[in-house]
């Protein structure tokens, strides 16, 4: 089997999955060989447990507000999800917003069998690309309703990345991983473990990354980190500064030590408050990356040694001006336990930003939503984007954080325990329109 791509780029060892096609991505030498799922894999069920808005009112049998009010929460029991005593008719409402300008969206053409989830359940959002200020960004999600190839689609020239970025994203399942990989020729592969979950959903908001025009600056590394570009093609550990944000890129491992911490950033690249952002990791497995406010960053957990991508990681300067989100259903600030910051917003240049961390003490309920967007920060579709949960000083676990157009944002886990014990808003953005 070749190891490279439509594009002619040779891609890092190889994984079997059913139908032959390969998982790419960093893993152990010794190829798994996936069993072939059945014809009724359990997607549609999976699907539901999974996803908090599956069952929203088509459009023929809207009523009247209290049926849709009757039927959100209805689908919310359903899922097991809770939500606060004002949540169902919240999910119904679509506020219009302020108009949306200088964000123009372009539909990707979808290939091998796979298809937009805004196709199978309205609301999700058409896949799209969108580049703004010298970054990329993508939103909607995908679902792959035959065939077993992972790609799902090319991007032109103009949203195409400098090296191989491997971006972990929202799948579908509980207890799944899933992630993304983006090739210099332009090539975009959903992938998952198991590969069903990326079938099933994968989504892209939330995903973005420097275009090639922008200019990186290299990353001294120490501990015994060394770059993983030699091996994989993703780029040296770089970062750059831009518009009042950092970007971050390339990929690291440490051959050896124990030492988390794999370098420093400069004073203008360094966060307000300590950041936990879950990250790509050997095998597929999350890693943890850590930033500190006086610049060390610390990568563990997830194969983190063995590999880790910096890929699609961004976060305000420090000096950027947000806006404290008022939390709701028992949530509170994590920032006294953690040092992590209130959770907060900020819109500029047409993108939201996110920051902070929160948490929910034990309580009856184990309400999900936390919290209202106010009508400029809101998407136009529902946005399921991968990051962080459980506690920084236990293992590394990736949840969902679910925006809704109506502004209500949710945590989600599986356990829930994990999203309610810690769930970190830093590093999560989206244009608006998205």
């Amino acid at each position: 089997m070749s190891n490279r791509c439509s594009g002619g780029e040779v891609a890092p060892r190889l994984r079997t999955v059913q139908g032959g096609e390969p998982i790419r991505g960093p893993q152990t030498q010794k190829a798994t060989i996936m069993s072939v799922p059945p014809e009724d894999d359990g997607r549609a069920a999976a699907r539901t447990r999974f996803r908090i808005f599956t069952r929203r009112p088509r459009a023929g049998r809207r009523t009247g507000r209290a049926f849709q009010s009757l039927l959100a929460a209805g689908a919310l029991a359903a899922l097991g999800v809770s939500a606060g005593a004002d949540s169902a008719s919240a999910a119904t409402a679509r506020p219009a917003g302020p108009p949306i300008t200088g964000v123009t969206w372009h539909q990707l053409t979808l290939i091998n069998g796979w298809v937009s989830g805004q196709s199978q359940s309205p609301g999700d959002g058409i896949p799209a690309w969108t580049v703004r200020s010298g970054v990329v960004y993508l939103t909607g999600s995908v679902m792959q309703t035959s065939g077993t190839n992972g790609e799902f689609a090319v991007l032109p020239q103009a949203a195409r990345p400098t090296h191989v970025l491997y971006m972990p994203v929202s799948v579908l399942g509980q207890g799944t991983h899933g992630w993304i990989i983006v090739y210099p020729s332009g090539a975009m592969y959903a992938m998952g473990n198991p590969y069903s979950a990326a079938q099933g959903f994968t989504g892209l908001a939330g995903i973005s990354y420097p275009a090639k025009a922008m200019a990186m600056s290299t990353l001294s590394l120490e501990n015994g980190w060394q770059s993983s570009d030699a091996q994989y093609g993703t780029g040296d550990p770089s970062y750059s500064v831009s518009n009042g944000m950092v970007y971050l890129s390339g990929s690291l491992n440490q051959p050896a030590g124990d030492i988390q911490v794999f370098g420093v950033l400069p004073s203008a690249a360094r966060p307000a408050h300590t950041m936990y952002l879950s990250v790509y990791g050997f095998d597929g497995g999350t890693a943890e990356l850590e930033i500190d406010t006086n610049g060390n960053m610390l990568a563990y957990e997830g194969g983190a040694q063995q590999y880790t991508s910096l890929a699609g990681v961004s976060f305000l300067v420090a000096s950027a001006a947000t806006n404290q989100l008022t939390l709701i259903n028992g949530w509170q600030s994590a920032q006294p336990s953690y040092g992590t910051g209130d959770p907060s917003y900020s819109v500029s240049n047409g993108v939201v930003h996110l920051s902070g961390s929160l948490l929910q003490p034990p309580a009856p309920g184990d309400t999900q939503d936390f919290a209202v967007l106010p009508p400029a920060a809101r998407p136009k579709y529902y946005l399921y984007i991968n990051t962080e949960v459980s506690p920084p000083d236990s293992i590394a676990a990736a949840g969902d954080i679910v925006i809704s157009p109506d502004g209500r944002v949710y945590s989600n886990s599986f356990p829930l325990s994990e999203s309610e014990a810690f769930t970190s808003l830093a590093g999560i953005s989206y244009p608006r329109g998205s």
